[in-house]
């Protein structure tokens, strides 16, 4: 997911510039009011999950690593984050995406079950792979998964650079970050929260 928040921002930034070239305004983002609350959380939490995972892959045997990453807690943090800036459209996303992330996964044993697409490539090992539990956040997709509708289902395939699977909740979160681009650089006000 990193790697498709990383593409968004690029792509958000440069439709922005665009826009911004197009309507011959200044992209001055001095006066541009991006103040988020917590937003030291998130980086700390992302910090965090992104340590487990590695960690994992590194000694996937390791039962301690698996109790101790609980890398399902980001999601609090996204939860708590969101919800202190609440009145920022793009919060409003990822708090929607975050909420329905959250549900399948709270609803299938702490992981996010993942539909294996054809279109993917090396099908069987990735299955594989998923089936033997060797991933920290995911699992396969099954017929006894719940909330299927909301379980990385979606494929996008070559010739993107990242091919893989995700779910309504990713949508969401990555059109928050892409909204969150575009309010910063075309001069959007952001509400400020009431105290």
């Amino acid at each position: 997911m990193i790697s498709e928040i990383i593409l968004i921002s690029i792509l958000s930034i440069l439709i922005a510039i665009l826009i911004l070239i197009a309507t011959k305004k200044s992209p001055d983002i001095t006066n541009r009011n991006f103040e988020i609350k917590g937003y030291k959380l998130l980086i700390l939490t992302a910090v965090i999950e992104i340590t487990a995972q590695f960690l994992f892959k590194r000694f996937p045997s390791s039962s301690l690593l698996r109790y101790l990453s609980l890398s399902w807690l980001i999601y609090f943090a996204i939860f708590y984050v969101a919800a202190i800036n609440i009145k920022k459209s793009y919060m409003m996303l990822f708090f929607i995406g975050t909420l329905l992330n959250f549900i399948t996964i709270a609803s299938n044993g702490f992981k996010m079950p993942v539909f294996v697409s054809d279109v993917l490539g090396d099908v069987e090992a990735k299955r594989l792979y998923l089936q033997t539990g060797q991933d920290l956040i995911h699992s396969l997709l099954t017929d006894k998964t719940k909330f299927k509708f909301l379980c990385d289902i979606i494929t996008i395939p070559s010739p993107y650079p990242f091919s893989k699977t995700i779910s309504v909740g990713d949508v969401f979160l990555l059109s928050g970050v892409f909204a969150f681009w575009q309010d910063l650089l075309e001069g959007k006000k952001s509400r400020k929260i009431v105290k």
